[in-house]
């Protein structure tokens, strides 16, 4: 009865644990993965200061680091001084002569009245004493001529006054108001150049790494600063293939690590369409190289650091 009784046992075990083997595991592997924002400035320089280091939270609009803007502040004053010269000629040229001019033209115009008045009396009298024959005929041609010249030279001081009275040609105000709009514009882009110079954070964020300090080259190509903007830390999972059509977009998933909060769960968001073998990083003991599918999920709350391995099963 006993031996019977040990050999049942014995053909039992197997199938206990052929029983135990077919149990499915449904924990799902993943990590935190951060959407992070690496800070630039658009021209190179030097860095003058940096306002925040590695931890702090920023705003959007404050201030990072600035870097040494020397040339953009002098290319800012020359074109500053080029408006307010090309400025003050035109208001000049639209304004016409000034007072002494005007008055230095009225005084040749006097002056070339007073030649007119003695050429016409010199000219009566020469004609007078033509008549009575005391002069020649050259001699009276020689004084109707420079009584003309008198008359002439009237006339051309008239003009003369009236313009110097009046404001500059409109093809030379033109050409004023083009110097003055080309040295807004020389002005417009130096002060675009100097606030470039003074870089802000563009959202609310984490400082995650400082990558240049003080008095280092940065540029385009040399970053200051790795943020992490709030809400951009998401979960990637990865779903084996056979578990794929029950666990669609939406599915709502516990996750559990070192650094997580009790009762975290996350949503799945975005499902790849093909498949790709588990990631080294995930290889274990009882897991083995086979075709997933790479998911994101969103977190209900608040998220562990970048990089925290995640384990996930469906939220009951």
């Amino acid at each position: 009865m006993t031996r019977l009784r040990t050999l049942a046992l014995l053909l039992a075990l197997p199938l206990g644990l052929t029983a135990c083997s077919a149990e499915t595991d449904t924990t799902l592997h993943g990590y935190a993965e951060g959407d992070f924002i690496r800070i630039a400035p658009q021209q190179p320089g030097q860095l003058i200061d940096t306002a925040a280091r590695e931890g702090d939270r920023v705003s959007e609009g404050d201030e990072l680091f600035r870097q040494d803007a020397t040339a953009e502040i002098a290319a800012l004053a020359s074109a500053t001084a080029r408006i307010d010269a090309a400025t003050a000629r035109y208001d000049d040229a639209l304004a016409g002569a000034r007072d002494p001019e005007i008055e230095a033209a009225r005084d040749l115009l006097r002056q070339a009245l007073a030649a007119q008045n003695d050429a016409a009396h010199s000219l009566e009298r020469s004609q007078a004493l033509f008549a009575d024959g005391h002069i020649s005929q050259a001699r009276l041609d020689t004084v109707r001529a420079a009584a003309t010249a008198a008359d002439a030279r009237v006339d051309e001081m008239r003009q003369r006054l009236n313009i110097v009275r009046l404001p500059a040609r409109a093809d030379q105000l033109r050409a004023l108001q083009a110097e003055i709009a080309g040295a807004e514009a020389d002005r417009d882009a130096a002060l675009y150049r100097l606030e470039q110079r003074t870089t802000r954070a563009p959202v609310d964020a984490r400082i995650h790494r400082q990558l240049r300090f003080g008095g280092e080259q940065a540029g385009p190509s040399a970053p200051v600063y790795d943020l992490l903007p709030d809400d951009a830390v998401h979960a990637v999972i990865f779903i084996p293939e056979p578990a794929l059509a029950s666990l669609p977009v939406g599915t709502r998933l516990r996750v559990s690590c070192d650094a997580c909060p009790t009762g975290l769960e996350v949503a799945i968001a975005t499902i790849d369409d093909e498949a790709e073998f588990t990631p080294p990083i995930l290889y274990s003991d009882n897991e083995r190289a086979r075709l997933v599918y790479r998911a994101e999920a969103r977190f209900a709350s608040d998220p562990p650091p970048p990089g925290t391995p995640l384990f996930l099963e469906p939220a009951q």
